[in-house]
């Protein structure tokens, strides 16, 4: 049965007016199922048909009216002679009058009959409860950049019974945690919503802080170890799920004399008697720094809060997620419920909200591909009770996949966004392979590609390459670049070159400036083509390398095929 909304944000905004509508709709329906109940009984009430068994009490009356009628009158003329099968019960056992055996039988049906009433109570029970705790429910929201989810869960279900907030540690000894995402969690237990629970160290698999699991306390991790725990409070999770908060010098055993059997290490609480509390750098530096954000809540009646926001994608305007500050965490909290405390748990990386085998928030490992690992949890869950139950699991277990990889292609996506991967390949080459990009109206504006010469970058708004590198040489509009290198190239034959640069030229080089006398440095200038060849116009300037006033710089000029004397400049 839904409940009645009781919850109402601080604001009257959409959601207050929504569950407003809600509850005024809810009662609009009980209403009239009442009113049909009381059609449906005055109607039974009037008709002879009144149920007995298999059978009516009218048939039931008749048929004994019958027999007292076809009774056989004993030979004295005795009214109260009976037929002797009238005093033989169901099972064969004569009674010594025939109402003896009626009330005998008739105490058998009703037995009968309230054990067949109980058998289909049990079965509509089972009928009624579903795999999941159908009362939980979830949403996204969007504010200071950032998209959050919150999980709503209430203190009772349908039938009044409490929903049990639990502790999980995955493997068979909780002071040495098997280290498995939220994600895996929800699958090994089949539980309704997870989440992520304490920071601790990957490295050795332990656990941070005061750590207390069903009763037992556990080996971690404590602030002469690691210096930052000595700021962090302790969350303690009541048998009823009352949630409270201790400070960093209260150790595992007083919390425990308290009468809290489990608790949770994150940072510390952000919200308590329905005030925001947490000051700027409280628990640890980064309560000021936007980042993604994990929040356990509890309303006055005791309902649970989950809060989950993204972060830490900040590339483009088109997948931004900035992440939250805790002062931001409060606020957005506030804005849809009467909050009445709130404790920041592990957040960054860790952050998970796993709602029936999904996902809701983002991964953040490997490239936003990868959900992280932690060593404890908190979730909620029912024990299955059918075969339909496990399926049911199933198939959410196969959407929560299906989910994990649209994250993983998302991931994929956003490195490639961020072009932040080592390499990155196109496959299919056959002569051309290219990349083009379009304005936001789909017209192609630049293409950069390779075919057979070479890289080629090509500008549609000139119709032109802007930039061409071949196996021998760089263009820029379609003219050569000179190759000038911090060691110049050394030829054999200055004669024989073609591009423009600077080049060493030995003494024993054909075309030497300076024959048999001193090395070079020449500078060669195409002036009339990008490319040499006989129609071109070339100039070279020479520049000796002999420590001596005898040798002067020297010049000559490339025209119509042949090449000049070299003169002194």
């Amino acid at each position: 049965m839904e409940r009645y909304k009781d919850n109402f944000p601080r604001k009257v905004n959409d959601q207050f007016r929504g569950n407003v509508i809600q509850n005024a709709r809810m009662s609009q329906k009980d209403r009239e199922t009442l009113k049909k109940l009381a059609r449906e009984y005055q109607k039974d009430k009037q008709s002879s048909e009144i149920k007995h068994g298999n059978s009516t009490v009218e048939k039931e009356l008749k048929s004994l009216r019958n027999q007292v009628k076809s009774q056989i009158v004993g030979a004295n003329g005795n009214a109260t002679a009976e037929v002797k099968d009238m005093r033989v019960d169901t099972k064969g056992q004569l009674h010594d009058l025939a109402q003896d055996r009626l009330n005998e039988d008739f105490n058998r049906i009703g037995g009968i009959a309230d054990a067949a009433k109980e058998t289909v109570d049990v079965l509509e029970n089972k009928m009624n409860t579903g795999a999941y705790y159908n009362e939980v429910s979830h949403f996204r929201g969007r504010k200071f950049d950032t998209t959050y989810y919150i999980t709503h869960i209430p203190h009772l279900d349908s039938n009044g019974n409490v929903i049990k907030l639990k502790r999980g540690i995955q493997g068979n000894d909780p002071n040495n945690p098997e280290h498995i995402t939220p994600s895996q969690f929800a699958r090994k237990t089949k539980a309704t919503f997870v989440s992520n629970a304490s920071t601790g160290s990957g490295t050795q698999l332990k656990l941070h802080g005061q750590q207390i699991y069903n009763g037992q306390i556990l080996d971690s991790i404590k602030g002469d170890e690691y210096a930052p725990l000595n700021d962090r409070w302790t969350l303690a999770i009541g048998d009823d799920n009352t949630l409270t908060s201790f400070p960093p010098d209260v150790q595992a055993s007083e919390i425990r004399n308290q009468g809290y059997n489990n608790t949770v290490s994150g940072f510390g609480p952000i919200i308590s008697d329905s005030k925001i509390i947490v000051k700027d750098d409280d628990y640890s530096p980064n309560t000021i720094v936007s980042h993604p954000r994990q929040v356990i809540a509890q309303l006055p009646n005791k309902d649970l809060i989950f809060f989950s926001c993204d972060g830490r994608e900040n590339n483009t305007h088109t997948m931004i997620e900035k992440g939250m500050t805790l002062q931001e965490v409060a606020e957005t909290l506030l804005d849809h419920y009467d909050i009445e405390f709130a404790y920041n748990m592990d957040g960054g990386g860790s952050t998970s909200s796993v709602v029936r085998s999904h996902k809701l928030n983002r991964s953040m490992d490997e490239n936003k591909t990868e959900e992280r690992k932690v060593l404890d949890f908190l979730y909620i869950g029912r024990d299955s009770v059918q075969l339909r139950d496990q399926d049911m699991q199933n198939a959410y277990q196969d959407i929560g996949e299906v989910r994990d990889m649209v994250q993983e292609v998302r991931g994929m996506l956003y490195s490639l966004r961020r072009i932040s991967g080592k390499e990155f390949g196109l496959t299919g080459y056959d002569g051309y392979t290219g990349f083009l990009s379009f304005d936001d109206d789909g017209n192609p504006k630049k293409k950069l590609y390779q075919g057979p010469e070479g890289w080629r970058f090509w500008d549609y708004d000139v119709s032109r390459t802007i930039f061409r590198i071949t196996e021998d040489e760089v263009q820029h509009n379609n003219r050569a670049l000179a190759r000038n290198y911090s060691a110049p190239e050394s030829v054999k034959d200055i004669n024989s070159v073609t591009y423009g640069g600077t080049y060493h030229v030995p003494r024993n080089a054909k075309g030497s400036p300076y024959p048999n006398l001193s090395s070079s440095i020449v500078t060669h200038y195409n002036v009339s083509y990008a490319e040499f060849d006989d129609t071109a116009t070339a100039f070279q300037m020479a520049i000796p390398f002999a420590r001596s006033t005898n040798y002067r710089m020297k010049r000559r000029t490339y025209a119509q095929g042949a090449w000049s004397n070299w003169f002194d400049v």
